[in-house]
Protein backbone atom coordinates (compact mmCIF):
# COMPACT_ATOMS: atom_id res chain seq x y z
CA UNK A 1 0.00 0.00 0.00
CA UNK A 2 2.05 2.98 -1.21
CA UNK A 3 1.88 6.18 0.75
CA UNK A 4 0.36 9.18 -1.00
CA UNK A 5 2.18 12.46 -0.96
CA UNK A 6 1.17 15.00 1.71
CA UNK A 7 -1.30 17.74 0.76
CA UNK A 8 -1.39 21.40 1.59
CA UNK A 9 -4.08 23.14 3.58
CA UNK A 10 -5.26 24.29 6.98
CA UNK A 11 -6.82 22.45 9.92
CA UNK A 12 -10.59 22.01 10.01
CA UNK A 13 -12.75 19.63 12.11
CA UNK A 14 -16.29 19.20 13.45
CA UNK A 15 -17.40 18.50 17.01
CA UNK A 16 -18.47 15.09 18.32
CA UNK A 17 -18.26 13.97 21.96
CA UNK A 18 -17.33 10.43 22.99
CA UNK A 19 -18.92 9.07 26.19
CA UNK A 20 -16.41 7.83 28.78
CA UNK A 21 -16.65 7.53 32.54
CA UNK A 22 -14.76 10.31 34.42
CA UNK A 23 -12.45 7.81 36.15
CA UNK A 24 -11.68 5.97 32.94
CA UNK A 25 -13.46 2.78 34.10
CA UNK A 26 -16.25 1.09 32.22
CA UNK A 27 -19.54 0.36 33.99
CA UNK A 28 -22.37 -1.66 32.46
CA UNK A 29 -24.40 1.53 32.04
CA UNK A 30 -21.53 3.39 30.40
CA UNK A 31 -20.69 0.44 28.18
CA UNK A 32 -24.29 0.37 26.95
CA UNK A 33 -24.24 4.14 26.49
CA UNK A 34 -21.04 3.96 24.47
CA UNK A 35 -22.62 1.50 22.05
CA UNK A 36 -25.69 3.74 21.73
CA UNK A 37 -23.41 6.69 21.12
CA UNK A 38 -21.48 4.74 18.50
CA UNK A 39 -24.77 4.11 16.68
CA UNK A 40 -25.50 7.85 16.82
CA UNK A 41 -22.10 8.67 15.34
CA UNK A 42 -22.57 6.08 12.60
CA UNK A 43 -25.97 7.57 11.70
CA UNK A 44 -24.35 11.01 11.63
CA UNK A 45 -21.52 9.68 9.50
CA UNK A 46 -23.83 8.21 6.89
CA UNK A 47 -25.58 11.55 6.40
CA UNK A 48 -22.64 13.92 6.79
CA UNK A 49 -19.36 12.10 6.13
CA UNK A 50 -20.03 9.51 3.47
CA UNK A 51 -19.28 10.21 -0.17
CA UNK A 52 -17.83 13.63 0.54
CA UNK A 53 -14.37 14.89 -0.32
CA UNK A 54 -14.73 17.95 1.93
CA UNK A 55 -11.76 18.17 4.29
CA UNK A 56 -12.44 17.93 8.02
CA UNK A 57 -8.77 18.23 9.03
CA UNK A 58 -5.95 19.84 7.08
CA UNK A 59 -2.49 21.16 7.71
CA UNK A 60 0.52 21.84 5.52
CA UNK A 61 1.61 18.19 5.59
CA UNK A 62 -1.58 16.11 5.51
CA UNK A 63 -5.33 16.27 4.99
CA UNK A 64 -8.28 14.09 6.00
CA UNK A 65 -11.56 14.21 4.08
CA UNK A 66 -15.04 13.42 5.36
CA UNK A 67 -14.90 10.25 3.31
CA UNK A 68 -11.64 9.26 5.06
CA UNK A 69 -13.37 9.75 8.42
CA UNK A 70 -16.39 7.75 7.27
CA UNK A 71 -14.17 4.83 6.23
CA UNK A 72 -12.27 5.08 9.53
CA UNK A 73 -15.51 4.93 11.50
CA UNK A 74 -17.31 2.20 9.57
CA UNK A 75 -14.59 -0.43 9.32
CA UNK A 76 -12.68 0.26 6.13
CA UNK A 77 -8.95 0.49 5.52
CA UNK A 78 -7.39 3.67 6.89
CA UNK A 79 -5.93 6.09 4.38
CA UNK A 80 -2.26 7.00 4.75
CA UNK A 81 -3.21 10.60 5.50
CA UNK A 82 -5.34 9.49 8.47
CA UNK A 83 -2.31 7.76 10.00
CA UNK A 84 -0.13 10.77 9.20
CA UNK A 85 -2.66 13.17 10.74
CA UNK A 86 -2.62 11.33 14.06
CA UNK A 87 1.17 11.32 14.15
CA UNK A 88 1.33 15.06 13.38
CA UNK A 89 -1.21 15.93 16.05
CA UNK A 90 0.43 13.74 18.67
CA UNK A 91 3.87 15.24 17.95
CA UNK A 92 2.40 18.73 18.28
CA UNK A 93 0.87 17.83 21.63
CA UNK A 94 4.13 16.34 22.92
CA UNK A 95 6.06 19.46 21.96
CA UNK A 96 3.54 22.12 22.99
CA UNK A 97 1.94 20.78 26.19
CA UNK A 98 3.02 19.18 29.45
CA UNK A 99 0.80 16.16 28.85
CA UNK A 100 3.62 13.88 27.75
CA UNK A 101 7.34 13.40 28.28
CA UNK A 102 9.22 15.60 25.81
CA UNK A 103 11.92 12.91 25.52
CA UNK A 104 9.55 10.76 23.47
CA UNK A 105 9.44 11.38 19.72
CA UNK A 106 7.21 9.93 16.99
CA UNK A 107 8.33 10.11 13.36
CA UNK A 108 6.20 10.54 10.26
CA UNK A 109 5.48 7.38 8.18
CA UNK A 110 7.57 8.70 5.26
CA UNK A 111 10.80 8.07 7.21
CA UNK A 112 10.63 4.27 7.29
CA UNK A 113 9.27 4.18 3.74
CA UNK A 114 12.32 6.05 2.45
CA UNK A 115 14.72 3.64 4.17
CA UNK A 116 12.89 0.51 3.02
CA UNK A 117 12.76 1.77 -0.57
CA UNK A 118 16.46 2.70 -0.52
CA UNK A 119 15.79 6.23 -1.78
CA UNK A 120 18.93 7.98 -0.50
CA UNK A 121 17.79 11.49 -1.38
CA UNK A 122 14.48 10.96 0.42
CA UNK A 123 16.26 9.31 3.36
CA UNK A 124 18.41 12.41 3.88
CA UNK A 125 15.35 14.68 3.60
CA UNK A 126 13.23 12.64 6.00
CA UNK A 127 16.02 12.27 8.56
CA UNK A 128 16.53 16.03 8.53
CA UNK A 129 12.80 16.63 9.05
CA UNK A 130 12.05 13.76 11.44
CA UNK A 131 15.14 12.75 13.39
CA UNK A 132 17.87 15.38 13.43
CA UNK A 133 21.09 14.56 15.28
CA UNK A 134 19.99 16.85 18.11
CA UNK A 135 16.60 15.12 18.34
CA UNK A 136 18.29 11.71 18.35
CA UNK A 137 20.60 12.69 21.21
CA UNK A 138 17.88 14.44 23.24
CA UNK A 139 15.16 11.78 23.03
CA UNK A 140 15.11 8.62 25.08
CA UNK A 141 12.50 6.85 22.95
CA UNK A 142 11.79 7.23 19.24
CA UNK A 143 8.75 5.58 17.66
CA UNK A 144 8.77 4.88 13.93
CA UNK A 145 5.56 3.81 12.12
CA UNK A 146 6.20 1.39 9.26
CA UNK A 147 3.94 0.34 6.41
CA UNK A 148 5.16 -2.66 4.44
CA UNK A 149 3.32 -5.22 2.31
CA UNK A 150 0.12 -3.30 3.03
CA UNK A 151 0.49 -3.67 6.82
CA UNK A 152 1.05 -0.98 9.46
CA UNK A 153 3.38 -1.87 12.32
CA UNK A 154 5.67 0.01 14.71
CA UNK A 155 9.32 0.06 15.73
CA UNK A 156 10.43 1.85 18.89
CA UNK A 157 14.07 2.69 19.64
CA UNK A 158 14.85 2.82 23.37
CA UNK A 159 18.28 4.40 23.40
CA UNK A 160 19.32 3.61 26.98
CA UNK A 161 18.55 -0.09 26.47
CA UNK A 162 20.18 -0.11 23.02
CA UNK A 163 17.20 -2.00 21.64
CA UNK A 164 14.50 -1.68 19.02
CA UNK A 165 11.08 -3.01 20.01
CA UNK A 166 8.77 -4.25 17.27
CA UNK A 167 4.96 -4.08 17.63
CA UNK A 168 2.80 -5.78 15.01
CA UNK A 169 -0.85 -6.84 15.10
CA UNK A 170 0.02 -9.68 12.72
CA UNK A 171 2.84 -12.03 13.70
CA UNK A 172 4.68 -12.73 10.47
CA UNK A 173 8.36 -13.09 9.54
CA UNK A 174 7.68 -10.76 6.60
CA UNK A 175 7.13 -7.79 8.90
CA UNK A 176 9.95 -8.78 11.24
CA UNK A 177 12.33 -8.82 8.28
CA UNK A 178 11.18 -5.33 7.28
CA UNK A 179 11.69 -4.09 10.85
CA UNK A 180 15.22 -5.53 10.90
CA UNK A 181 15.94 -4.03 7.48
CA UNK A 182 14.82 -0.62 8.70
CA UNK A 183 16.90 -0.89 11.88
CA UNK A 184 20.05 -1.80 9.95
CA UNK A 185 19.68 1.03 7.43
CA UNK A 186 18.70 3.56 10.10
CA UNK A 187 21.72 2.80 12.29
CA UNK A 188 24.03 2.67 9.26
CA UNK A 189 22.89 6.16 8.22
CA UNK A 190 23.63 7.54 11.69
CA UNK A 191 27.09 5.95 11.78
CA UNK A 192 27.95 7.22 8.30
CA UNK A 193 26.63 10.78 8.56
CA UNK A 194 26.69 12.05 12.13
CA UNK A 195 30.29 11.52 13.25
CA UNK A 196 29.25 9.61 16.37
CA UNK A 197 31.66 6.78 15.75
CA UNK A 198 30.83 3.10 15.77
CA UNK A 199 27.51 2.52 17.53
CA UNK A 200 26.91 -0.51 19.71
CA UNK A 201 24.72 -3.26 18.32
CA UNK A 202 21.03 -2.61 18.90
CA UNK A 203 18.97 -5.79 19.04
CA UNK A 204 15.38 -6.05 17.83
CA UNK A 205 12.80 -7.51 20.23
CA UNK A 206 9.35 -8.59 19.02
CA UNK A 207 6.74 -7.58 21.61
CA UNK A 208 3.82 -9.93 22.27
CA UNK A 209 0.67 -7.88 21.58
CA UNK A 210 -2.95 -8.63 20.71
CA UNK A 211 -3.51 -9.83 17.17
CA UNK A 212 -6.02 -8.31 14.81
CA UNK A 213 -7.81 -11.17 13.11
CA UNK A 214 -9.04 -11.05 9.50
CA UNK A 215 -10.06 -7.40 9.42
CA UNK A 216 -8.72 -4.09 8.09
CA UNK A 217 -7.54 -2.78 11.44
CA UNK A 218 -3.73 -2.75 11.41
CA UNK A 219 -3.77 1.07 11.35
CA UNK A 220 -6.12 1.16 14.35
CA UNK A 221 -3.86 -1.20 16.30
CA UNK A 222 -0.75 0.80 15.43
CA UNK A 223 -2.28 4.13 16.50
CA UNK A 224 -3.25 2.56 19.82
CA UNK A 225 0.23 1.02 20.21
CA UNK A 226 1.66 4.54 19.90
CA UNK A 227 -0.90 6.06 22.28
CA UNK A 228 -0.32 3.37 24.90
CA UNK A 229 3.46 3.68 24.82
CA UNK A 230 3.44 7.49 24.90
CA UNK A 231 0.92 7.52 27.75
CA UNK A 232 2.92 4.82 29.62
CA UNK A 233 0.03 2.40 29.98
CA UNK A 234 -0.41 -1.25 29.07
CA UNK A 235 -1.59 -2.11 25.58
CA UNK A 236 -5.13 -3.43 25.94
CA UNK A 237 -6.59 -3.17 22.45
CA UNK A 238 -8.05 -6.35 20.98
CA UNK A 239 -9.95 -7.10 17.80
CA UNK A 240 -13.24 -7.08 19.74
CA UNK A 241 -12.82 -3.40 20.67
CA UNK A 242 -11.94 -1.98 17.27
CA UNK A 243 -15.34 -0.29 16.75
CA UNK A 244 -14.81 1.62 19.99
CA UNK A 245 -11.33 2.76 18.96
CA UNK A 246 -12.52 3.70 15.48
CA UNK A 247 -15.20 5.93 17.04
CA UNK A 248 -12.66 7.42 19.44
CA UNK A 249 -10.15 8.22 16.70
CA UNK A 250 -12.84 9.58 14.38
CA UNK A 251 -14.08 11.88 17.15
CA UNK A 252 -10.51 13.06 17.74
CA UNK A 253 -10.31 14.20 14.12
CA UNK A 254 -13.71 15.87 14.22
CA UNK A 255 -13.56 17.39 17.70
CA UNK A 256 -12.77 21.05 18.42
CA UNK A 257 -11.07 22.65 15.44
CA UNK A 258 -7.94 23.85 17.27
CA UNK A 259 -7.70 21.11 19.90
CA UNK A 260 -4.65 18.82 19.97
CA UNK A 261 -4.80 15.06 19.54
CA UNK A 262 -7.16 13.25 21.94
Amino acid sequence: MPLDQPKEGTKKRRVIQILDSPDGKKSTKMKKASYLHLETIQQFSHNVLAYSDTYIWKCAEASVSRLDAYILLTGGELSDDVIDAFVIRLCNKIETTDSYDRKIHVTRPWLAQAFLEGNLEMVAKQMKENVSQQKFLECERIQIPIVSSGHWHLVELVREEKKFYHYSSINSPIYTVDAVKFRNKFMSFIESNWGLGKLEHHGLVSVAVSQQGRTLVCGIFMIEFINSIVEKRSITISKGYCAKYRAKFCAALLYARDAPFL
